[in-house]
């Protein structure tokens, strides 16, 4: 059974644009350099951002693969971030001892996209370029399909396409634009989502203004509460939906936010005053009735944490791409083995058994 990195991300250079349509050129993102003075605030900047995407008249600060190649320490190169060198991405995994890596955008965490003709020709132009990078991988790099939610109907057609050439899941945000992720919009999704035995994939991150302009009232500091919260709400409103009758088999995957918070959110959710052992086995029963599966980390207190959700819930990914803290993305796996709290069983459920139920591959 093949181990998976189920949160990895790619860092997409300026040429993904280049898979636009031509129909759609109208749309291209361009690229604005601060050359001087302090840092604009907007979403993905801080002091040292000098580059800015402008995507449907909007500023996002622009991910530089340059400085996450040099805070690896040499680990990462830069084609590895960008998937434009894949036998340097693919030594990196065998680093990592890991089978297959789950690519997910980066540009598409946190960007809105106001009109919908554009938002489905910078979605579709972004799924042909990672579809192509990951294609002479031999399947070990998978990724995340980025739908146009405000084109539910166009999006679903696609979906088969994105399935044929490599996707194994569907990304999410915990909101998107007004609505949360109960809301009926995105039933076509989910419908062809389950046909096509592909997870809805949960990442932080969000696509609300409204939520925006609330996270970046203080812009000094990441604030990580703040960009787990959308995840937080996510799963409380599909746990209390009717999104797991309608659509049985579909699976969803919870990633980045942790998994300290689901045992509180399961009890706060459904209303509910339990103790343990009671309130134990209904987190249980909730995880396993709904298909939700969470990515646990590993400075969390897994022992804990396990007591209540048990062990078949549980994945593990890396943040590949994203690094914080080298250690915890090229050496995961390593760390995760000189746990002496937890036991070896575990160890291998959370990025084998479980990560293959949730993405059957």
């Amino acid at each position: 059974m093949k181990v998976i990195d189920v949160d990895a991300h790619g860092i997409e250079p300026a040429s993904v644009w280049d898979y636009l349509a031509k129909s759609d050129e109208q749309y291209r993102p361009s690229i604005l350099r601060k050359e001087r003075g302090s840092a604009i605030q907007t979403h993905f900047s801080g002091p040292s951002t000098k580059e800015y995407w402008v995507i449907d008249n909007y500023l996002y600060g622009k991910h530089d693969p340059d400085a996450i190649a040099e805070a690896s320490k040499g680990e990462i190169s830069i084609g590895a971030l960008t998937l434009d060198d894949i036998g340097a991405r693919l030594a990196n995994m065998d680093t990592q001892q890991v089978d297959v890596q789950i690519v997910y955008s980066s540009i598409f965490l946190n960007i809105r996209i106001a009109r919908k003709e554009a938002e489905l020709a910078l979605t579709r132009a972004y799924n042909r370029w990672v579809a192509e990078r990951c294609s002479g991988s031999n399947g070990r790099l998978r990724w995340a399909f980025v739908p146009s939610l405000k084109n539910p109907q166009a999006t679903a057609e696609d979906m088969k396409w994105a399935r044929d050439n490599g996707a194994a899941g569907v990304l999410f945000r915990g909101i998107e634009g007004n609505q949360f992720l109960d809301h009926q919009d995105f039933d076509p999704v989910y419908a062809k989502a389950a046909e096509l035995d592909l997870p809805i994939c949960v990442h932080i991150g969000h696509g609300c203004p409204a939520f925006e302009t609330i996270a970046q009232r203080d812009n000094t500091a990441f604030n990580r509460f703040v960009s787990d919260s959308p995840n937080y709400f996510a799963f409380s409103m599909l746990l209390r939906s009717q999104v797991a009758k309608m659509f049985p088999q579909l699976r969803f995957g919870f990633f980045e936010s942790g998994s300290s918070w689901v045992f509180s959110a399961v009890q706060t959710a459904m209303h509910v005053r339990l103790q343990p052992p009671d309130l134990m086995a209904l987190v249980q029963e909730k995880l396993r009735k709904h298909n939700f599966y969470i990515t646990c980390e590993l400075h969390e207190d897994l022992p804990t944490i396990i007591k209540y959700t048990g062990t078949d819930n549980l994945i593990m990914g890396s943040d590949y791409g994203h690094p914080h803290d080298i250690a915890d993305t090229i050496y995961y796996r390593q760390s995760l083995a000189k746990r002496a709290d937890i036991d070896d069983n575990f160890k291998q459920k959370v990025v084998r058994e479980n990560c293959n139920a949730l993405f059957h591959l």
